[in-house]
């Protein structure tokens, strides 16, 4: 041994040579790894390209026309694909209802891991095994009782945020919509205090979207440099901040809400709330309670924002559905009252929401799983334990699926709900593998019920009580960001108050 480093140290010609064969075989090793596969790549590298740096940017600004390729390509085929979320096996639709329900494939470990939770300030994003129970435990089977609350805060909300000028004027639908929804979600989730604390609602929204947008930068990135690239990203400067800013609008309430359960408790009296913080404590959740309330309401912000702004683009660029919507508004809520059950029976509404979704999921891919054993395909096919897979959601679009796929169609899923009530496929929160806008199987959101009924009672008081339009030859035009299906954040809607066919802040609940 001694020897042979005396022959390299003596020799550095040869010592190079060495070095230069070892790096060589190491390449060539590499290389033939990256191509072991049954699975065709979609995006492959070039021959001897040490990193997927170049696939995966490429993947990154054009992901929409590459996933459209290759679905086209390997219709009913697996293949695999370099993107933002790594090295993924992209599998077709039709496999989704045979693998829903495996309990080999995992959703919290590469949704923890996309999602930057190993990054200071990004601690929200962290997987709490609880909030799947939560949410259809406590928030779904309150739903009931929560339309009043939720009506009663989008009332003063949309009044304080959007005006009661009759006048034409300018809406930012990204930044007013997440006020909205941040303060109707907040009055659901920790009370009336909170929800009306304007240094909270701007923290919790301002951390929303600086959160995701962060995100995607950061997978512009190698996976393998994030950890330490963000130190030197202002992006993620300013995204700390954000979280500190929110930690810090919490803590008053946090400390207020601890004394009153102290006191009920030593007076022997049950906890006078019932918020997510106690449905959190019942459950045994050991969690900061400021992570778990910013966690919850980035969640319940981005989804629910996102898919109203699109339903709001959509009905301004199809006029003719404006009278139809607000007819079946006032025919159902006039007799029904402004009830969960009245909610289910705004069938067109729950068609435009749905169509809304289906044209531009929030994802470009979905059903997100990574295997935690050798798992086989429908068809045959292996997936290695370890290994991640998705589904891509272009073929929401594909004529395969639907007639018109390509076109807006804010009856579509009215007609089909109309030839079969018994059908619960074509409502919003049903999920199928044909539209997969919430998912599919038993990681789809659970907190899609309470997302819908959000989005229907803030399209209520919008509808009844305000014109919104586009401005001439304006046209919004979403874009692909990797695997996200970013909105036209450029995109302004002009709106005006109206004189309201019924007044949806008196009626019953």
């Amino acid at each position: 041994m001694a020897s042979y480093l005396d022959l390299l140290l003596g020799n550095p010609q040869y010592a190079i040579f060495c070095g230069v064969t070892l790096f060589t075989l190491f390449v060539i090793r590499y290389s033939l790894l990256g191509h072991v596969t049954k699975f065709p790549v979609l995006n492959p590298k070039k021959s001897l390209e040490l990193t997927s740096n170049r696939v995966t940017q490429d993947f990154i600004v054009d992901s929409k026309n590459i996933l459209t390729n290759g679905r086209a390509l390997y219709k009913d085929q697996p293949y695999r694909a370099y993107t933002d979320w790594g090295k993924v096996v992209v599998i077709p639709p039709q496999f989704l209802d045979a693998l829903k329900s495996h309990k080999q494939l995992d959703f919290l470990i590469p949704a923890e891991d996309d999602s930057h939770a190993y990054v200071p300030g990004f601690e929200p994003f962290v997987s709490d095994p609880n909030i799947s129970k939560v949410v259809t435990k406590y928030l779904t089977k309150s739903l009931t009782k929560l339309t009043a609350p939720l009506s009663d805060e989008a009332s003063m909300a949309f009044r304080q945020v959007l005006t009661d000028s009759t006048d034409w004027h300018e809406m930012h639908p990204q930044h007013d919509i997440v006020r909205l929804v941040s303060r109707m979600s907040s009055r659901i989730f920790m009370g009336e205090a909170l929800c009306r604390d304007d240094d909270w609602v701007r923290a919790s929204g301002d951390y929303t979207v600086q959160s995701f947008k962060t995100g995607d930068i950061l997978r512009t990135y190698p996976r393998w440099s994030r950890p330490f690239v963000h130190w030197f990203l202002p992006s993620c400067w300013t995204l700390r901040k954000k979280l500190d800013e929110a930690i810090q609008c919490l803590k008053p309430h946090l400390e207020r809400r601890s004394v009153i359960s102290a006191q009920a408790e030593a007076e022997g009296k049950p906890s006078p709330f019932d918020d997510s913080i106690e449905w959190y404590k019942k459950e045994g959740s050991t969690r900061n309670p400021a992570l778990l309330q910013i966690s919850l309401s980035l969640v319940a912000i981005h989804t629910t924002s996102d898919l109203l702004m699109e339903t709001l683009f959509n009905i301004a660029q199809h006029p003719e559905l404006f009278q139809p919507l607000r007819e079946e508004i006032t025919n159902v809520l006039s007799t029904e009252g402004l009830k969960k059950t009245a909610l289910y029976n705004l069938k067109l509404m729950d068609s435009v929401i749905k169509e809304s979704q289906r044209l531009r999921p929030v994802l470009l891919g979905s059903f997100r799983r990574q295997a935690m054993a050798d798992i086989t395909l429908p068809n045959g096919d292996l997936i290695k334990k370890g290994e991640k897979l998705v589904c891509d959601t272009t073929h929401m679009w594909n004529g395969d699926y639907y007639e018109e796929a390509a076109k807006f169609d804010g009856y579509r899923f009215f007609r089909m709900r109309e030839a079969s009530e018994q059908d619960k496929h074509p409502h919003l929160v049903s999920t199928s593998f044909d539209h997969l806008g919430f998912g599919h199987g038993n990681h789809a959101c659970p907190g899609r019920f309470f997302a819908a009924n959000e989005i229907k009672i803030a399209l209520c008081h919008m509808l009844l009580k305000y014109d919104w339009k586009l401005a001439d030859g304006v046209v919004p035009k979403p874009s692909g960001f990797g695997m996200a299906y970013l909105p036209d954040l450029q995109a302004k809607l002009l709106i005006r108050r109206r004189n309201e066919e019924l007044n949806i802040d008196s009626i019953e609940t």
